[in-house]
């Protein structure tokens, strides 16, 4: 144990994998404990609370020890799991309750427990306590607001559920609207959802143009969807360098083949301002997509081939390009 009680050795986790490996006696184990309680980091308290709760059944040092330590969500989890295994829920929901309330960092087991037992209990009250703990504290409140959801939809409550759909949509955090979108369509009455649906709209518009083409192909609004696009390829666009709409141009194609041409075509020029060799070949990708687009749907191979000559002239120093676009 004196390697692994030096700071940095390298060895640490390694030695204590093989302690935890070879010990089978209480008097290994309690050996062990001895040696990790010399001047031990919090890593080794939580190594010996370890031993006590799942290698010793000593619930009583566990319980010292643990309680001298209650600081982040995963703590009180923990405690919280010690009570479950022995069957004291009432004790678990106490300490998972309190853990929601003063537990630092992850806290989702808590939530989830806490959940997961009041709605088995048809508890509404302590479910929207919830809610309201997981909304003042942030990163769990969009999800508690979805299990609330799902909650009141089992439930046949309309009502309750068509309120925290209002609102849910407003704590997206980054990507989610098209999911909340399609949700709200799903489940709301007509005139419910008309009322909801630009507001869910704008939020994807200025938040995930992604999911917002999303929206807009759900909608049938392809104009709109297309008109994004051929803003993406100008060098003015923010998306400018990024390939993640590639899939939206893939999809309007066949009804805008004039239009996606173009999108191809600046998205290979754009791969070629780069010049680099790896990027000649996402630009040979764009071309053959251009290429098939002029061809097939456009039948127009004469516009294909003036077109391609002249890119072949324009970059006619560029070796390693005319190498990766030669089979085209």
């Amino acid at each position: 144990m004196k390697e692994y009680k030096i700071q940095n050795s390298g060895f640490g986790d390694t030695l204590i994998d093989l302690c935890f490996e070879i010990c089978e006696t209480e008097e290994e184990w309690r050996h062990l404990v001895k040696k990790l309680n010399n001047n031990p980091s919090d890593w080794d308290k939580e190594l010996m609370m370890d031993i006590y709760k799942n290698a010793l059944d000593d619930d009583e040092a566990y319980l010292v020890e643990r309680n001298k330590k209650l600081l982040y969500g995963m703590d009180y989890w923990d405690l919280a799991t010690f009570y479950i295994d022995r069957s004291n829920i009432k004790k678990a929901i106490e300490i998972t309750k309190e853990g929601i309330l003063k537990g630092k960092g992850r806290v989702t087991e808590l939530y989830e427990y806490y959940f997961n037992y009041f709605a088995n209990k048809n508890n509404l009250e302590e479910l929207e306590w919830l809610v309201e703990q997981a909304l003042k504290r942030g990163k769990e409140g969009k999800n508690m607001l979805d299990r609330l959801f799902e909650y009141h939809k089992k439930q046949g409550d309309y009502k309750k559920a068509k309120d925290i759909l209002q609102k849910s949509y407003k704590f997206i955090r980054n990507n989610g609207y098209y999911e909340e979108y399609k949700r709200a369509k799903e489940f709301l009455k007509e005139n419910d959802f008309e009322l909801l649906e630009d507001e869910i709209i704008k939020k994807a518009k200025d938040n995930n143009i992604e999911e917002y083409l999303e929206i807009c192909l759900d909608k049938g609004s392809k104009e709109d969807a297309l008109n994004i696009l051929l803003d993406i390829c100008s060098e003015e666009s923010y998306y400018y360098w990024t390939n993640r709409f590639d899939n939206f141009a893939k999809r309007l194609k066949e009804e805008f083949p004039k239009q996606i041409v173009e999108y191809y075509w600046k998205s290979a020029l754009r791969k070629i301002a780069q010049k680099k060799r790896e990027e000649y070949r996402v630009a040979a990708i764009y071309l053959k997509e251009a290429k098939g687009i002029y061809i097939h749907l456009l039948e127009d191979r004469s516009t294909w081939k003036k077109r391609f000559s002249a890119l072949k002239l324009e970059f006619k120093r560029r070796r390693a390009l005319l190498d990766e676009i030669s089979h085209l």
